[in-house]
């Protein structure tokens, strides 16, 4: 009896021992389960970062190209237009370009940059403006009041009133007009500078051949 009464203990002992083990086993297949789906998670959640990473570069890489074309461009442009705000306009080109090359600067700074520069010139073609400068006016450095009719004309006078000119595209020099347009250039100067009301003018606008001038 006392042998079968050990035996039971033991064996009590034993079913609580492996009914603990089991339920530590099922614990354990379910907690590796749960890892396994979180590492395949994790991974997968790795493997789309990498991916974006990637495409993040790639199209770093396609915009920094994209921009540095347009920079080209929008230099070629500048050089063919007409010679208005050349100092500011080049400084603005050089900064573009400096920031360009910078692998430092963010991309999205250096797309700002060049959108601001298209805008400003674009801009430019809507707006007529006065502004003084020196320039070569037969064969001399002349101080002279421009203005500027979008990017349709150049026109240029001196302080006093008595010199107008013009700037010629085909030539890519600035020429003299006709003292008959004095006065009109310096109405529309005036109006630019909000000195005279709005007014009707008549102006050597469009292309100017030698001897004639076409309106």
């Amino acid at each position: 009896q006392e042998k079968e009464d050990t035996w039971a203990r033991t064996k009590s002992k034993l079913t609580a021992s492996y009914r603990s083990l089991k339920a530590n086993q099922d614990h354990l297949i379910k907690t590796r389960v749960k890892t396994k789906n979180a590492l395949a998670a994790q991974n997968a959640r790795v493997e789309e970062l990498e991916r974006r990473l990637e495409e993040s570069a790639r199209i770093r890489e396609e915009l920094q190209s994209c921009l540095e074309s347009v920079a080209i461009r929008l230099e070629a442009f500048i050089k063919k237009d007409l010679p208005f705000q050349s100092k500011e306009r080049g400084e603005r080109l050089a900064s573009i370009k400096e920031t360009l090359a910078r692998p430092d600067k963010p991309a999205a700074e250096k797309y700002r940059r060049v959108m601001e520069a298209l805008q400003i010139e674009t801009e430019y073609g809507r707006t007529v403006e006065v502004c003084q400068d020196s320039i070569d006016l037969d064969d001399q450095s002349v101080l002279v009041d421009i203005l500027k009719l979008g990017r349709l004309s150049l026109f240029c006078q001196t302080p006093d009133g008595k010199v107008t000119g013009h700037y010629d595209r085909a030539a890519k020099a600035w020429a003299i007009l006709p003292s008959k347009y004095h006065r009109d250039i310096g109405k529309v100067i005036e109006m630019a500078r909000h000195e005279r009301a709005i007014d009707l003018v008549k102006l050597p606008i469009g292309r100017i051949i030698p001897g004639k001038y076409k309106h």
